[in-house]
């Protein structure tokens, strides 16, 4: 005989398993650690898909929630840290309840968060992260880029909706030491799903205009707020930007990898604002007190260099005086030369003229008393007549060159109005080299005068 059959309806099944779960666990709770696949907030209550793997393949799955008062209560000790730990891809330790529902199943009913799991996972990510920049030389490479002395023309990426980003523009605009700034303004979430790819897309833009940096701000937030900024897409678009990046993300004791990747980083971004404006003020600064030290020395070297112009111009006076003395002695001792010399010639030709004359006197007596015993009275009074106009002329001759040689003596000549003039001693007419800016020395019967020739103007 066939045995019976026991048959349940799915009800009595379910509620038999919802009595024995009861019974078993409903009084113990348990720490698990889990990956989020999927979470869904609805009325402030919390609905997650938990899941495990090894090695890759999922071996585990499970539903869990988080009901309003347990959120509310377990985010507050956090500091308001919940929300960004219930993301996908996170993995957590909750301390959970099992529980059955005959309508709705096995789940699991989330009491406590404990987030170190979580924060280590980050920690472990922002590892990753900066290794992977420094293999790809990424790393360094903004503190490779030159920062202006002053800079003045800026590009913000941030939310304009927050504290922060005002309170940047504000101190960088409403300080009493530098204001001239120019801003162009780059709206981008800093936190949520949509904000590492609207800070890349930011810094991008920023790139595309010319400014002297790009600024990024936050205004602080909490460790989960601030993982965003631990992304490698953000890190990378800082890395590779062509223009320096200054940080202001806003947090005291945690080091983000935008900050470590960035050109400079400040804590706040009030603390940028002060970075731009005080740079600009101790440049200034700088400069005054180079210029005024420039002064100075100019100063210095104008007072020295112009007492070495007056010893200078005294030693020329002194020299030009005494050369001039050299030269004036010189030339009166070449005219005195000059005209012993001239003296000596004139005395020499007269000589000669003396002795001329009177061979030809002799020449003529002889003649005539020649004549006079050949030859008759009338060839002998031709002789003397001849004799007498040949006389004549010599003698017409010698005065003549006598009255030359004193025409020609220099001193007579300086003392009638003419003067000699010469260029590095030789005679004007003479000189071939250029006359324009060359010293003229001019000597008269009194003086020697120098002078330097300004122009020149030829006289056809």
């Amino acid at each position: 005989m066939e045995k019976s059959k026991t048959i349940y309806s799915l009800a009595a099944l379910n509620q038999s398993l919802e009595r024995f779960i009861r019974d078993k666990f409903a009084m113990t709770n348990y720490w698990v650690v889990a990956e989020i696949t999927k979470v869904q907030e609805k009325n402030g209550h919390y609905y997650l898909e938990l899941a495990d793997s090894q090695e890759g393949k999922r071996v585990a799955e499970m539903s869990a929630n988080m009901w309003f008062t347990a959120f509310n209560r377990i985010n507050a000790n956090l500091n308001g840290e919940l929300p960004a730990i219930f993301k996908q891809g996170n993995k957590v330790l909750v301390n959970v309840r099992i529980e059955f529902h005959t309508i709705f199943g096995l789940k699991l009913n989330i009491l406590d968060v404990d987030p170190t799991i979580t924060y280590g996972e980050i920690e472990q990510l922002k590892k990753e992260t900066i290794q992977r920049l420094k293999d790809e030389g990424l790393y360094e490479r903004q503190r490779s880029l030159y920062l202006e002395p002053i800079i003045k023309k800026i590009a913000i990426v941030g939310s304009p909706n927050t504290s922060g980003y005002r309170d940047f523009l504000n101190e960088l605009l409403g300080n009493r030491i530098f204001t001239n700034f120019k801003v162009k303004e780059i709206p981008a979430s800093v936190q949520g799903d949509y904000a590492i790819k609207e800070v890349v897309a930011g810094i991008a833009k920023a790139n595309k205009y010319t400014v002297d940096a790009i600024i990024i701000v936050r205004g602080g937030g909490s460790k989960m707020d601030l993982n965003v900024f631990n992304s490698y897409e953000i890190a990378h678009a800082i890395a590779t930007s062509k223009i320096p990046v200054i940080t202001g993300i806003g947090h005291e004791t945690d080091e983000v990898v935008a900050d470590l990747v960035a050109h400079k980083r400040e804590i706040t971004p009030t603390a940028v604002a002060k970075l731009l404006y005080l740079r600009a003020g101790v440049f200034s600064s700088q400069l005054q007190t180079a210029f005024d030290a420039i002064l100075r020395h100019a100063q210095g070297l104008v007072a020295t260099r112009k007492e070495e112009f007056n010893h200078t111009s005294n030693y020329l006076i002194h020299f030009t005086q005494n050369l001039l003395r050299g030269e004036n002695n010189s030339i009166k001792d070449l005219l005195h030369s000059l005209h012993i010399e001239v003296t000596e010639l004139i005395e020499f030709e007269k000589s000669k003229l003396n002795l001329s004359l009177n061979r030809a006197g002799n020449f003529a007596s002889n003649l005539i008393a020649l004549k006079r015993s050949t030859e008759l009275e009338s060839r002998l009074e031709k002789i003397v007549m001849m004799g007498e106009n040949k006389m004549d002329k010599e003698r017409i001759a010698v005065d003549n060159l006598a009255e030359l040689l004193n025409l020609l003596n220099p001193e007579a000549l300086l003392k009638k109005g003419y003067t000699l003039s010469s260029i590095d001693g030789i005679d004007l007419n003479k000189y071939t080299g250029e006359l324009e800016g060359a010293v003229l020395k001019t000597l008269t019967d009194k003086a020697l005068i120098t002078s330097e020739i300004k122009a020149i103007k030829n006289i056809d």
